[in-house]
C-alpha cells in the first residue's frame, strides 16, 4: 500500500480519495498556485506568425490563440514589418482578463494589441517598440 492511500483530511477526519489529490490542473488554477497569472495571446492578423516570448520561439496560425502562465509579465518579440526587411518589436504582455491580440495596422505593419478591461480608452492601441535591424 502506497502512502496515498492513508492519506486523511484533518478538518473532518475522512479518507480523501486520491482522484481528489491529483488531479490535473487548468492554467489558471496552475498560476494561482504558483503566484503567477496567464496571458492569452491571438492571432488576428490573417497571416501565419512566428514569435518569442521571453526568449521562447513559437508559432500562431491565423485565428488561434495561446495561453502562457508566468509570475511576471511575458516579453514577446516578433517582426513587426510584413513582406521584406526585418523590424523587431517588443512588448509585455497584460494578464488575463486583458487581451494581447496580435492584428495589421496600416496595410504591412504588424502590431500586438493590449488592452485591459477597464481601462480609460475602449479602443486598445498599439503599445510595441520597434527596433529596426
Amino acid at each position: 500500500m502506497s502512502n496515498t492511500d492513508n492519506i486523511t483530511s484533518t478538518s473532518n477526519y475522512s479518507a480523501v480519495g486520491q482522484e481528489q489529490l491529483f488531479t490535473e490542473l487548468t492554467l489558471e488554477e496552475g498560476a494561482v498556485i504558483e503566484g503567477g497569472f496567464t496571458y492569452d495571446l491571438t492571432n488576428n492578423s490573417g497571416i501565419p506568425l512566428n514569435y518569442n516570448i521571453n526568449g521562447i520561439s513559437d508559432f500562431l496560425n491565423p485565428g488561434d490563440d495561446n495561453q502562457y502562465s508566468y509570475s511576471t509579465a511575458p516579453t514577446v518579440s516578433f517582426d513587426s514589418q510584413i513582406g521584406p526587411g526585418y523590424a523587431v518589436a517588443n512588448q509585455k504582455l497584460v494578464p488575463d482578463p486583458g487581451k494581447n491580440v496580435f492584428d495589421v495596422a496600416s496595410g504591412n505593419t504588424l502590431v500586438l494589441i493590449s488592452n485591459t478591461p477597464g481601462s480609460p480608452s475602449s479602443n486598445p492601441t498599439p503599445n510595441i517598440v520597434p527596433r529596426t535591424v
